[in-house]
């Protein structure tokens, strides 16, 4: 029996010729396949697919990447440890002894620190050698020509010739010392000696507290404020008994007033320089006396401030002058140490006097007061 297939179904057909024995047995069989294919359906044919789209080949993948071959780095070759040998054929062999007690070791300092200790001392010694020659020799000429003190002229052995004075301007500064408390009075003055006008502003310290008053001269009059008398000024006759000190071109003094031909052969100044200020020479002196021989040795000194002698426990005078090439007196400082605390009950003690002059000769301008209240003769 051979067997086709068509479509999904499967005939099975009879063999034409067979043999007679078995024609019977196999129509029977046949007949029961005819029946079966009976029952058979067969599938509808096949459709005919379409052809694909025509589509753009595809170009071919890129060549591979050449890989370089891997660069053969040689390892490096360890040579074989060296064991540490320690030579301990120095180190002293330690006993029982002194592995239980041992010994103290000395510690010593260092030699570079004692040489640096020696180093400074030797440094701060020879610092201290030379500031005590320099002390010592710091009056002398050479000395004071290095340090830019000039070496003044000696003063003229034929006084200054006092020079005429038209106006001026000043000040005057009176330390004193009460109870310990400092009491300073300073007054600023300015002349016009030619029309016989003054003026003059004195401001008063004691301690923290301050005061202040004014006053303007004329030839013939005298105002100060006359607040409590109701107007601006007051006004008061002079009284020729009471001049005023500030009224005559004397109160400036020359050189030769202050440095007599007594003190100038008996003793030398201190200090000494000459400088220019707007294109006037000034040279100034510095004096330290000691104060028990001043009237001895400076009796000019003496007859001006004869009160700074009178403070108790002061043993130097310094005074200090400046004057121009005409011998006028530009500035003058007299001083002495101040007394000790609880040196007198109540008392004031002046310690200093300063003048210090401002302008010579320059046009000065006081106004003389209108409003004012005319009052008796030495009111206050």
């Amino acid at each position: 029996m051979a067997a086709h297939r068509i479509g999904v179904a499967t005939v099975t057909r009879c063999p034409p010729t067979a043999a007679r024995r078995v024609r019977l047995k196999m129509s029977a069989s046949c007949a029961d396949d005819s029946n079966d294919m009976a029952d058979v359906q067969f599938a509808p044919p096949l459709q005919r697919l379409a052809s694909p789209p025509t589509v753009a080949p595809v170009p071919p993948p890129p060549p591979p990447v050449a890989v370089l071959p891997p660069i053969s780095v040689p390892a490096p070759r360890l040579s074989m440890p060296v064991p540490a040998v320690r030579d301990t054929s120095n180190v002293p062999a330690i006993n029982f002894q002194d592995f239980l007690q041992p010994a103290k070791v000395e510690q010593r300092p260092a030699k570079k620190s004692k040489r640096r200790g020696r180093k400074l001392i030797s440094i701060l010694l020879l610092l201290g050698i030379l500031g005590g020659v320099a002390y010592y020799f710091r009056n002398a000429p050479a000395v004071q020509k290095l340090l830019g003190h000039n070496q003044v002229v000696k003063l003229p052995a034929v006084p200054f010739v006092r020079p005429g004075v038209t106006s001026a301007e000043y000040t005057v500064t009176l330390s004193a010392v009460q109870n310990g408390v400092p009491n300073n009075v300073t007054t600023t003055v300015m002349e016009d000696f030619g029309a016989g006008l003054g003026q003059s502003s004195t401001e008063n310290q004691i301690g923290g507290a301050f005061t202040s008053t004014q006053e303007i001269r004329t030839r013939e009059s005298v105002f100060r404020p006359g607040e409590a008398f109701g107007a601006t000024w007051t006004r008061q006759p002079r009284v020729p008994e009471t001049p005023s000190p500030y009224d005559v071109a004397e109160y400036i003094p020359m050189i030769d007033d202050i440095i007599d031909q007594t003190m100038r052969t008996v003793v030398k100044p201190n200090r000494s320089k000459a400088t220019k200020v707007d294109g006037v020479t000034l040279t100034s002196l510095t004096y330290v006396l000691d104060r028990a021989k001043v009237p001895e040795i400076a009796p000019a000194i003496f007859a001006k401030v004869p009160w700074l002698f009178d403070v108790p426990n002061a043993t130097t005078l310094t005074v200090s002058v400046t004057y121009d090439e005409t011998g006028l007196v530009r500035h003058l400082f007299f001083g002495v140490d101040p007394p000790q605390p609880g040196t007198g009950i109540d008392a004031t003690w002046v310690t200093s006097y300063t003048l210090d002059v401002t302008s010579l000769n320059a046009p000065v301008t006081i106004p003389v007061p209108l409003d004012v209240v005319d009052v008796p003769a030495g009111t206050p």
